[in-house]
């Protein structure tokens, strides 16, 4: 544990990296879990694999899974990985720019490109390119757009030497 803390006052930007990669396993494999679950309980094993009702049934498993990964994503992100303390309005902002950067990533990565790639592979390869593109994508907008640190110029200036 100390060596954690160590770490985190040494190295921060080196501590909120490892504990946002950290945090991205753990949330993906919320994302993974749900999505297994679902595909299972509605049977897209037993699909005819591009059919209407496979796609329709993975994509269905992809969005639920989606919703409850960036709900545990926002709060382990926001708690542990930047830390951010802000009053009830800046937290309401945070989660309004997280879910809707999430949103977006999951536009272009989880709907148009897991669609497009469940035409030439299964839906588990697909989902883990999936997986790589949308970790990258978010950490970027969390660590300079959502939860970004902007640096308060100092309230108490020395005064000029020789000033009164």
């Amino acid at each position: 544990m100390e060596k954690l803390r160590a770490l985190k006052r040494d190295k921060p930007r080196l501590y909120e990296l490892s504990a946002y990669l950290v945090f991205g396993v753990l949330t993906t494999l919320v994302n993974w879990a749900v999505y297994l679950l679902m595909t299972t309980a509605l049977g897209l094993g037993a699909m005819e694999r591009n059919s209407g009702p496979y796609r329709l049934t993975a994509t269905l498993s992809q969005a639920v899974a989606w919703i409850l990964s960036v709900l545990f994503a926002y709060f382990t992100n926001r708690r542990y990985v930047f830390e951010s303390d802000g009053r009830k309005t800046r937290r309401l902002k945070e989660f309004w720019l997280f879910v809707s950067s999430r949103a977006l990533g999951a536009v272009l990565f989880d709907l148009l490109l897991f669609n497009l790639f469940l035409l030439v592979m299964g839906d588990k390869p697909s989902k883990l390119i999936m997986n790589v593109l949308v970790v990258i994508f978010n950490y970027l907008a969390s660590r300079f757009f959502i939860f970004s640190r902007r640096e308060k110029p100092a309230a108490n200036t020395k005064r000029k030497e020789g000033s009164t």
